[in-house]
């Protein structure tokens, strides 16, 4: 749950109306605060005829330190707490999803992940949810439900929930009865049940089942030849789609470089679209934003504080990617993608330095602590680990170069077609289908797959791959070190998830070392080499033998492109 989230819950609690504290053995249940008032900047009650304003740092607090489905020690966390720490934790279990629990006599909340109570009701956590919890979720699938789609619906939650239903034994009669619906659905109940446990037995029916523990929902689609994102026939742009998708898994920030009119946003709307999803209000988890000649701060991403607005009350003004940041927060199953178009416009680190800084302090281990922008007239704003970033990039007299703190911090892909490629667009139809959707969980599919490779889940499968690259590394290092142009830690990690990624997307042929190598010297450690005839020129000449020796042709053919460039104009970088 994000503060702006529980923020929308409390509005919609009844003002002046009297609510319970948490249930405690040393004070009476039967003891009362009245809501007086809720804004996104204070929260007021009326306790024992006295008006009190609570600590909207409190409740951010403990939003922050919540995990799903994890108890969280409210006199722990905020230590002494003041005199307002019992009415701030009892608001909070006011909304949905937060519920109360003691542990050795001590108050905790927990956020669930399982299940939803009542808005403005007190309700003690459970490890699943009991029958009056699922009777409210059915409801509330039920009602959202569109037209002549209501008893799918049903089907679909006792398909989602089968399994706490047949564990804990809950009557789908008993469900029916919590949720108010006709007692007649009782058999649409069973039968959403009987489908559940057929897809128990046969976990390869629809390629994915949520009780499988490593799964690979929908990846291997992404290097079919026919996948419908596919910018054309030719095999050149199926490959930049390979390496497109391969680093996004790797690391959520990629460079997009080349002439305009390549191809670079499609490549990146086009996937994005491939895994859309949408919200009941029509919002999806793409956003496609033009990065402006004027963007000299942070404020064009993130916003800023507004002491004028409401009439001088003052007022966060929340720019288009603040609430894209903030939904994704709070959907962490699914990806959501950022396409900062013509990034380099302005220079890039003016605005993008805070992304640039909190993205390597982010941890995809299991229960690993969340990255926070600390952001004035705000507060916190979580960098969400679902948020996969894609910078497209032209180079020409409007625009600036990129810094190697940049470039360091991402894949860059450049965008150069063969002539036949661009000519034969002349004769090229429209396939038809650019507007086509992936199937059901092949989004959540590769949001798995993508945290599963950041962790380092999947190294020992690719030990022996790593191994061999190694060595191809050090040739490049000892020649680079030479000139200054050497390559780090962040460089050689982020090489080795591209291994993975690289290894877990092969449909049948996995990579090679010599392939990974060839692509990730391409795309992580050349675009950092620039400079004069005297800087570059020996480097390049010792770096065209290490890839012929090698077997590079991917490496080969830039450096060759860049000591063209070094011998037409004295001087060559690598975008």
């Amino acid at each position: 749950m994000t503060f702006q989230e529980f923020i929308e819950s409390a509005k919609q609690l009844t003002i002046g109306v009297d609510y319970p504290y948490l249930p405690s053995p040393k004070s009476s249940d039967s003891k009362k605060y009245k809501l007086v008032e809720v804004t996104e900047d204070s929260i007021k009650v009326d306790r024992d005829g006295t008006t009190t304003t609570i600590s909207i740092p409190h409740i951010k607090t403990l939003i922050e330190n919540m995990k799903k489905d994890v108890p969280l020690d409210v006199e722990k966390t905020l230590g002494s707490g003041g005199n307002t720490r019992s009415i701030e934790e009892a608001i909070l279990c006011l909304t949905p999803k937060i519920y109360y629990t003691r542990i050795n006599n001590r108050k905790h909340i927990v956020e669930s992940s399982k299940s939803e109570h009542g808005l403005g009701v007190l309700e003690e956590w459970q490890e699943y949810p009991s029958a009056k919890d699922l009777g409210l979720i059915l409801k509330k699938m039920y009602d959202s439900a569109g037209d002549k789609q209501q008893v799918v619906s049903i089907h679909m939650f006792a398909i989602k929930y089968g399994k706490i239903i047949l564990e804990k034994n809950y009557k789908p009669s008993e469900i029916i009865n919590f949720s108010g619906l006709n007692e007649s659905y009782s058999s649409e109940v069973t039968k959403g049940i009987n489908i559940y446990k057929f897809l128990s037995a046969n976990p390869n029916f629809l390629q994915f089942n949520n009780d499988v523990e490593d799964s690979n929902i929908g990846v291997n689609f992404l290097l079919d030849s026919a996948a419908p994102f596919s910018l054309s026939k030719f095999t050149n742009n199926n490959s930049l789609f390979t390496r497109y998708i391969r680093s996004l898994l790797s690391k959520p920030f990629v460079i997009l470089s080349g002439n305009s009119g390549t191809g670079k946003t499609r490549i990146a709307t086009r996937f994005a679209k491939y895994l859309e999803k949408k919200n009941d209000s029509g919002m999806t988890n793409h956003l496609l934003i033009p990065v402006g000649a004027d963007w000299t701060d942070n404020t064009k991403i993130l916003g800023y504080y507004n002491p004028l607005a409401d009439n001088g009350a003052g007022k966060y003004e929340k720019t288009d990617v603040f609430r894209f940041i903030e939904r994704a927060g709070a959907n962490p199953e699914i990806p959501f993608f950022l396409i900062l178009d013509e990034m380099n416009l302005s220079h890039v680190e003016r605005y993008f330095s805070d992304f640039l800084s909190k993205m390597e302090l982010l941890d995809y281990k299991e229960n690993s602590e969340k990255v926070f922008f600390d952001i004035p007239g705000y507060g916190k704003l979580e960098l969400p680990k679902n948020l996969f970033i894609t910078g497209t990039v032209n180079i020409d007299e409007t625009t600036y170069m990129f810094s190697p703190k940049v470039l360091d911090r991402a894949n860059v892909i450049e965008f150069k077609p063969e002539m036949d490629d661009v000519l034969n667009n002349l004769l090229e139809t429209s396939s038809g289908d650019e507007g086509k959707v992936a199937e059901l969980g092949v989004a959540e599919g590769f949001m798995q797959l993508a945290n599963d490779i950041r962790s380092g889940k999947f190294q020992s499968e690719v030990q022996l791959i790593l191994n061999d690259i190694k060595p191809i590394l050090e040739s490049f290092y000892k020649e680079l070190e030479k000139c200054g142009f050497e390559f780090a830690y962040r460089t050689v990690k982020e090489i080795r998830l591209y291994a993975i990624a690289a290894y877990k997307t092969a449909e049948e042929k996995k990579p090679t070392a010599t392939e990974i190598a060839d692509i990730q010297i391409l795309q992580k450690i050349l675009p950092k080499i620039h400079g004069n005839k005297k800087q570059i020129g020996n480097l390049l000449d010792e770096l065209e033998k290490l890839c012929e020796e090698k077997d590079l042709p991917n490496s080969l053919a830039k450096i060759r492109q860049m000591k063209d460039k070094l011998n037409r104009f004295q001087y060559a970088s690598f975008i």
